[in-house]
């Protein structure tokens, strides 16, 4: 009997490795290391804890996107700990003039956008994800 083959869908699938950069930073991760974030990240998303009601709604749409997006991986330190800070906004459409043309250079800050310019922090150390935010609508 043919076990039937599950797809695999999730950040660390869905969004391709040309949407993705590793920008210079006080430590520079690798590309496991950054894979790691995006799984770690996924589980993250399908069971938030302690979220409220806004954030919850706004996972459930990043949840529905997630193809839709570039990634920056900013290697940070707190307080001892080496931090992945991964920085997430929508990947240009097709013919659509693209405004962040220094993505892979410098990172991108946006004040509204909602769901599709979000920011979470990945502890290399403990896998642990915190500091979820999703910016605001405006």
């Amino acid at each position: 009997m043919a076990i039937p083959l599950v797809a695999i869908s999730g950040l660390e699938t869905d969004i391709a490795q040309e949407n993705r950069v590793i920008l210079k930073s006080a430590w520079m991760p690798t590309n496991e290391q950054t894979a790691k974030a995006l799984k770690s990240i996924q589980v993250f998303l399908e069971n938030p804890k302690n979220q409220d009601e806004w954030s919850a709604n706004q996972i459930k749409q990043i949840l529905a996107n997630t193809s839709k997006y570039r990634v920056q991986f900013i290697g940070v330190i707190k307080n001892d700990h080496k931090l992945l800070h991964c920085n997430f906004f929508p990947v240009q459409s097709r013919g659509e003039f693209d405004y962040f043309k220094k993505w892979k250079e410098e990172e991108i800050f946006v004040c509204d956008g909602g769901f599709w310019f979000w920011q979470i922090d990945y502890d290399i150390e403990s896998g642990d994800c915190t500091n979820f935010s999703s910016n605001g609508e405006g």
